[in-house]
């Protein structure tokens, strides 16, 4: 209700937009090869991911309209009962369904120097550490305001009141496609000549959601370095490291607190941006809070508008000596 009175308030005021409105189109597309094996890689438990952004932004200078839908489709290979090899659509499977949902939509200011507010659907992508399960992609109904008035500072803060998962549907108590809660995203970026050191403060509060088993509040803790070398025209490398503590807290059953570290590479898709986000790893839709260590090595290389990227990861939790590895392949393509 929150969000239809939003998007009808945002319709009214587009006529008091200024002379000279901009009009631009966004489209993204990416086709993804991934795998998750507990025992060992180039197993039978992989997919094969085909993913559409399609979208506008209207612009003024000041004021700016964001709108964008969220279209994907999953092919996984499986194997039967017989021991073929087959092929299926994830439309078949409660928990991996296909996907076609409003990505955002949100309105923002940018008139107070160094400052944008923004409020409405949106993707809040604070120091992530790209590392979780393949469903990681999720909007906020959210309030946002970030601030760099002074060089080499960058502040972000972002209350949520509700966030919404690509791979999920309307009714699942499973796997709820929205879960309301009080979602607070902290984050202090300094720039400097090696790259940027970012420390960050997270709360996700899953504690409506309608199944039992993720009534959950996490905190997160964490500081993060990313930076970034030119390797050619048109071609670069990121680089990131980073370590997040994770503590339950309230409604949680596990009074354990789990630090996760990254090595590797931002992985970064420009506008698509459809990789991993850590809300879902922190007991976001339809994942309970993950206890344990995390390992990840990762790369990206960007050529004109063609992207390509690999991550592995390696997760072993506190409870169990098995470890869960997971390796992915994207190829993005951004107009």
């Amino acid at each position: 209700m929150r969000f239809l009175c939003f998007a009808l308030l945002a319709s009214s005021a587009l006529p008091a937009f200024a002379q000279g409105i901009e009009l631009s189109p966004m489209f993204g597309t990416q086709f993804r090869y991934e795998q998750t094996m507990g025992d060992r890689l180039l197993g039978t438990n992989d997919a094969f991911v085909m993913r559409a952004r399609p979208g506008v932004m209207i612009d003024d200078g000041s004021w700016s309209l964001v709108a964008q839908s969220d279209a994907a489709v999953v092919v996984r290979r499986t194997i039967d009962a017989t021991g073929e090899e087959t092929s299926e659509t994830t439309a078949s499977s409660a928990s991996r369904p296909d996907s076609l949902q409003l990505n955002q939509f949100a309105l923002r200011y940018n008139g107070l120097p160094g400052t944008t507010v923004a409020l409405g659907r949106q993707q809040i992508g604070l120091a992530g550490n790209y590392a979780g399960d393949r469903d990681g992609e999720q909007t906020f109904d959210a309030a946002r305001v970030t601030w760099a008035a002074l060089p080499g500072l960058h502040a972000d803060l972002a209350y949520a009141w509700s966030s919404r998962s690509l791979w999920a549907r309307e009714g699942d108590a499973l796997i709820p496609e929205t879960v309301g809660g009080q979602n607070i995203f902290a984050k202090l970026d300094w720039q400097n000549r090696f790259g940027t050191l970012s420390t960050y403060a997270y709360q996700v509060d899953q504690r409506h959601a309608a199944h039992s088993d993720f009534r959950l509040m996490n905190q997160v803790y964490g500081a993060r370095f990313t930076g970034t070398r030119k390797l050619a025209t048109g071609t670069r490398l990121d680089y990131a490291i980073g370590y997040n503590r994770q503590d339950g807290a309230l409604t949680n059953g596990a009074t354990v607190a789990p630090t996760y570290w990254l090595i590797g590479s931002t992985y970064d898709l420009g506008d698509l941006s459809a990789t991993q986000t850590n809300y879902r790893r922190f007991a976001a839709n339809g994942i309970a809070f993950r206890n344990g260590d995390e390992i990840n090595l990762s790369t990206n290389a960007t050529m004109g508008r063609v992207n390509l990227g690999a991550r592995f990861s390696n997760f072993r939790p506190i409870d169990s000596q098995q470890a869960l590895q997971d390796m992915r392949v994207s190829l993005g393509l951004i107009f």
